[in-house]
């Protein structure tokens, strides 16, 4: 009887601490992304709606997560109105300042200025969640998360108009299976058909373009309306 005790003790502790791990989203094995982050000691975070879908389309763009947590948000300075409507959006999980920095380029010997902000070291579960061993993957747990604000977020960072009528995402960064996955989720939550083409673009069908376009279009920001018909 003492030790069924023990056992049902060790079994209690252990289902508290898996809860607790679900809940900051520290477990790597449930590959679930969070909403709910652990701050500090005894600070619970969380994230709305709006914000993680920010977070997760910016990861899939141009934003990138430091192993500590800290993630990067950079923008040209053409494109600074696109960087501080994020910030205003995320700014309480962000350090208090949008800097400028400026880059020398010896290949063009000319300067470039770019904007960039930072979230705190909150987010180490979603650096857990994109990175493998350094390099940005595309989870299939992102799939439940993968709204039309994601979708809109990833095609400002990473997407254009070609000649003005087909949209694409600049996705040649990823593996082929996580080009693969990327299709299949814009096909399974949207019904928006795509094409990779031979730079390992993704592209949106002619059939589905203005499919994608009416999902996009409500949050496309105003000095980005380029990347619309």
């Amino acid at each position: 009887m003492k030790n069924l005790a023990h056992i049902g003790e060790a079994l209690f502790t252990f289902g508290k601490l898996s809860g607790l791990m679900n809940l900051m989203g520290n477990s790597e094995g449930s590959l679930v992304i969070p909403q709910i982050y652990k701050a500090r000691r005894n600070l619970i975070l969380r994230t709305s709606a709006e914000q993680l879908s920010i977070i997760l389309g910016s990861v899939l763009g141009d934003a990138y997560i430091y192993p500590q947590g800290k993630i990067c948000f950079e923008q040209s300075a053409d494109q600074k109105e696109y960087l501080l409507w994020k910030y205003n959006i995320l700014k309480d999980l962000s350090y208090p300042k949008v800097a400028r920095v400026i880059r020398f380029d010896r290949r063009y010997s000319k300067k470039n200025t770019s904007f960039r902000f930072f979230l705190r070291q909150y987010f180490r579960p979603l650096r857990h969640i994109f990175y493998v061993d350094g390099r940005k993957i595309v989870p299939d747990c992102l799939s439940e998360k993968f709204n039309s604000l994601v979708l809109a977020v990833w095609y400002m960072d990473d997407g254009h108009l070609e000649h003005g009528k087909y949209p694409l995402f600049a996705s040649e960064g990823f593996s082929d299976n996580d080009i693969g996955s990327l299709a299949k989720m814009i096909f399974s939550n949207f019904g928006v058909e795509t094409k990779v083409d031979s730079k390992r673009r993704i592209r949106i069908s002619n059939s589905s373009k203005d499919k994608f376009f009416k999902l996009v279009e409500p949050w496309v920001r105003p000095n980005l309306r380029y990347k619309l018909p």
